[in-house]
């Protein structure tokens, strides 16, 4: 059975219009439409905000986990509490040792998506034996 990780994110111009939630709900209900609760078992989302992909910007943990605590909420609406629950929520826009820590003590985010950083061994392993 194949997995699918279902990615959602704002451009920079609706992040500084404060819109990130609400541009993250609307991916997400689009592309999770037809998708039964026993499919969710395969799906995981992740959270990546379009001006941070290989930028070095990191979203603030304040906002990250605003987002993913809507995305969580939508879930709940959509299929129930159980399935938002047990759906795993990634962050995944510029992930670094700097910001890894802050990012993973969140109560909604359930991991990282990490792109140009696991490239390097050195930082890779500090974003894997992150401290919460």
């Amino acid at each position: 059975n194949m997995s699918v990780m279902l990615c959602i994110g704002e451009s920079e111009s609706e992040y500084e219009a404060n819109l990130a939630g609400a541009v993250c709900a609307v991916q997400l209900k689009k592309g999770l439409a037809g998708i039964s609760k026993e499919d969710m078992s395969r799906v995981v989302i992740a959270y990546e905000p379009v001006w941070a992909i290989g930028t070095g910007k990191v979203a603030t943990p304040e906002v990250a986990q605003s987002v993913h605590l809507k995305c969580r909420d939508i879930l709940a609406d959509m299929y129930d509490q159980e399935t938002a629950d047990a759906t795993r929520i990634l962050y995944g826009g510029s992930v670094t040792p700097e910001s890894v820590d802050e990012l993973m003590a969140q109560p909604d985010i359930d991991g990282a998506l990490v792109g140009g950083a696991s490239l390097d061994s050195e930082k890779f392993g500090r974003i894997i034996n992150f401290k919460a």
